[in-house]
């Protein structure tokens, strides 16, 4: 994929929040691991251990949407599950859980250049943010994050699909050659804003929820970029 400007015709950029703005997933991913050992130390195999956990997680999802109090949901059903067969202390269970919660409580912390980024393009593009998940969770990292102040609207949603970006683009009027989704997952960012004739530039992050891993269903589409990190969008776009 060459590396080549976006068009001067852009108006409107989109901002995915978790793993685009701020890292997110590592932490479940740190939580996860810290409780799959707890099996693992207490006798399980830890295959066995990890294909109880991502089935939970994928009916809990299913049923119950994303983020943080569903993720607990997610580790305390297979507690009680589990600790039938094995004898995993609660007091090191509730441990996992515990610096889980000083995440959640406490972030986000933005990546490196994303404030200084957001600021120079509000000069001239209207941004947005577009972030999926339980709606007081992620409309109070935004606040806590201190963007606000630098996007034009805020948009949280259940699920991130076409039928999204199709209403985003129909109730707002925007041209969708004129509208440029950033976001680091091609199910929930890329491959559904191309779909929808925008652009969308692709920022890959090593922790990726397992979730979203779908590959890019056009790795060479005319209107598609990557980027290291965010900031380089300022050598995508003339400001």
């Amino acid at each position: 994929m060459t590396l080549k400007s976006l068009p001067e015709t852009i108006r409107h950029i989109i901002f995915d929040a978790d793993d685009t703005l701020w890292p997110n997933n590592y932490y479940f991913v740190e939580a996860t691991e810290r409780f799959i050992r707890l099996w693992v130390d207490a006798g399980m195999p830890e295959q066995q251990a990890r294909q109880k956990f991502l089935k939970v997680e994928k009916d809990a999802v299913s049923n119950h949407g994303y983020g943080s109090a569903n993720f607990i949901y997610i580790l305390e059903n297979v507690y009680q599950q589990l600790s039938v067969n094995y004898p995993v202390p609660r007091d090191k269970f509730d441990a996992v859980i515990e610096r889980f919660k000083e995440h959640r409580d406490n972030g986000p912390l933005l990546f490196p250049g994303v404030r200084e980024t957001l600021q120079i393009l509000r000069e001239k593009y209207a941004l947005y943010i577009l972030t999926k998940g339980q709606y007081e969770e992620q409309y109070n990292k935004i606040r806590r994050s201190g963007l606000e102040e630098f996007t034009d609207e805020r948009f949280i949603v259940a699920e991130k699909d076409r039928r999204v970006y199709e209403n985003l683009l129909k109730e707002h009027g925007w041209e969708a050659e004129r509208v440029c989704m950033v976001g680091n997952s091609p199910k929930s960012d890329i491959n559904p804003a191309l779909s929808c004739g925008m652009y969308a530039v692709f920022i890959p992050y090593e922790h990726t929820w397992h979730l979203d891993h779908d590959a890019l269903e056009h790795p060479d589409h005319p209107r598609l970029r990557k980027v290291e990190r965010l900031s380089d969008i300022l050598n995508l776009l003339p400001y």
